[in-house]
C-alpha cells in the first residue's frame, strides 16, 4: 500500500529559505533560536540585555514545520585571540 503524502503552505517558498551561503571563516558562529514567537523574541531581548547581540542582527522569523513555531538565525564572528 501507497500513500501520497503532500505538504501544503500557504507561505511564499522565497520566504521559507535563508541563505546561509557565505565565505566560511573559522571564526564564525551561527546560534539558531527555535521555539514559540514569544519565546524566541525573549531569548533574542535577553542576549541583547547582556550585550551579546542586537535583535536587528538576527534574521527574520523564520516558520518551521511545527505550527506555532519559529527559528530566528544570528551569525557573528568571533574573535579567537
Amino acid at each position: 500500500m501507497t500513500e501520497n503524502i503532500s505538504c501544503q503552505t500557504t507561505i511564499p517558498s522565497e520566504q521559507l529559505l535563508i541563505d546561509l551561503r557565505d565565505r566560511p571563516a573559522p571564526d564564525m558562529l551561527r546560534v539558531i533560536a527555535i521555539g514559540s514567537p514569544q519565546v524566541v523574541q525573549f531569548f533574542v531581548m535577553t542576549l541583547f540585555h547582556y550585550g551579546y547581540a542586537r535583535p536587528d542582527e538576527w534574521s527574520r522569523q523564520l516558520p518551521t514545520v511545527n505550527p506555532g513555531e519559529v527559528m530566528r538565525i544570528l551569525t557573528k564572528h568571533v574573535s579567537l585571540v
